[in-house]
């Protein structure tokens, strides 16, 4: 007896559906990124799909206004028709980008070469947009396009903007890092580079730390300001200083002697920051005023002069210099008279009354206001202050910068002419 075992056709169907989807998920896997670029020409039988690997070379620079990114890679073109397969294309692409952290402007351009005819002349893009972060550090950023040009076309090869597209999550995580730790970074901002200050006058050191606002920073540090004469004659001076808030100024001021100086500041906890990796800040310490020396005080007033008096009844003018590094988008600034008490003789001192205040914003380095008549009525000693705030009174701490004069406000009274008495002179026999 023959037996027929029933044949199982079904089996069969699973069998090959199971080989088929292995076999698609191994090209999945060993193919590079393809980014949206399967395209039909105009019959709808050609097709093109372009692969981008991620960037074998990444340079970048970042400051605290800006950050410049260069990626350079290369990619395949995988093309055809319904019938044939086409050689694959291979190419080279340069990709650069700037991002502005103060307008979220994002700025990218590309540029793709290879040997094939296609890219004879290279093809390029270029494109601008609006983003409320940097798209490069981080993956879903919505950006709106403000413009875009170049030879590619983009439907053929990627949906723009490029971005971090290219990129690996190592490589972005990288990025990521390196912005932090140059947000990290401290700015000697007075003393100014190549400057020259008088002997006579202590130095102002103010050290800063820029922190983008698209990064998550809050300073609570202890630093180091480091100074030296470059010759070395004089012992290094080293002062540690602490500050808290966002955005945060340290300062001091340090008695020097004549010569060329050096200083930089770097953090020294809770994270040290290697004081290699900081640049050094020259300066000169003169004897005597030199020619166009920039002004020592961040903020002088020139008029009232000190100790000088007044007519009362009349309005004054305040005429103030603001250091160069205070004068910027936020900075303010405070103005108070206060009117000094009559105290008896062994009394205890009265405590002074403020007439008049006033607060403005600040948009240029010298600056004019004018205390009312009103204010001035009385005759006496006053004090006025002045206090700036180059950050404005925000965050939880903000430096500033305070000036005073004191003056006498007098009732001049009309003083008659003197009526000459004639001379009556002898004249000798």
């Amino acid at each position: 007896m023959n037996i027929i075992k029933p044949s199982h056709p079904e089996i069969r169907q699973r069998t090959v559906v199971r080989l088929t989807a292995l076999c698609c998920l191994a090209v999945t896997l060993l193919i590079p990124l393809t980014l949206d670029a399967v395209s039909l020409n105009s019959q709808g039988t050609a097709y093109w799909k372009a692969s981008w690997n991620p960037p074998s070379e990444i340079d970048y620079t970042f400051s605290a206004s800006e950050r410049k990114y260069a990626f350079k890679g290369n990619g395949t073109v995988v093309r055809g028709n319904e019938t044939d397969a086409l050689p694959n294309l291979y190419f080279t692409y340069r990709l650069e980008g700037l991002y502005d952290i103060n307008t979220g402007t994002a700025k990218e351009s590309m540029t793709v070469s290879g040997s094939d005819p296609v890219f004879s002349p290279s093809l390029k893009y270029s494109g601008t947009f609006n983003c409320p972060s940097d798209p490069w550090l981080h993956t879903n950023v919505s950006c709106s396009a403000t413009a875009i040009s170049g030879n590619i076309d983009p439907k053929k090869w990627f949906v723009p903007p490029m971005r971090n597209r290219t990129l690996t999550a190592a490589q972005i995580k990288m990025l990521n890092d390196a912005a932090l730790k140059e947000a990290k970074k401290l700015d000697i901002i007075e003393p100014r580079e190549s400057a020259s200050y008088k002997a006579s006058s202590p130095v102002l050191f103010m050290i800063r730390q820029h922190i983008p606002a698209d990064i998550s920073l809050v300073p609570t540090q202890e630093i180091r300001l480091q100074i030296e004469e470059v010759n070395g004659k004089e012992q290094t001076i080293i002062k540690t200083l602490s500050a808290t808030g966002s955005g945060a100024y340290w300062g001091t001021s340090i008695d020097m002697k004549p010569g060329t100086w050096r200083a930089r500041g770097y953090s020294v906890k809770p994270e040290f920051q290697n004081p290699n990796e900081v640049s050094w800040k020259t300066f000169n310490v003169t004897g005597q005023p030199a020619l166009g020396e920039p002004l020592q005080k961040p903020v002088s007033i020139i008029s009232p002069v000190n100790g000088n008096t007044y007519l009362s009844g009349q309005p004054l003018t305040v005429k103030l210099t603001i250091g160069q590094q205070l004068v910027k988008p936020g900075s303010i600034a405070e103005l108070s008279v206060m009117k000094h008490q009559p105290t008896a003789t062994g009394a205890w001192p009265l405590p002074p009354v403020e007439v008049y205040e006033k607060k403005w914003a600040i948009s240029s380095l010298s600056q004019q206001q004018t205390i009312p008549a009103n204010a001035l009525s009385q005759t006496g000693t006053y004090t006025l202050d002045v206090i700036i705030y180059p950050d404005g009174k925000t965050g939880q701490s903000y430096i500033s910068h305070k000036a005073s004069a004191s003056f006498t406000i007098a009732k001049f009274s009309k003083i008659q002419p003197l009526i000459k008495k004639p001379v009556i002179k002898l004249i000798p026999h």
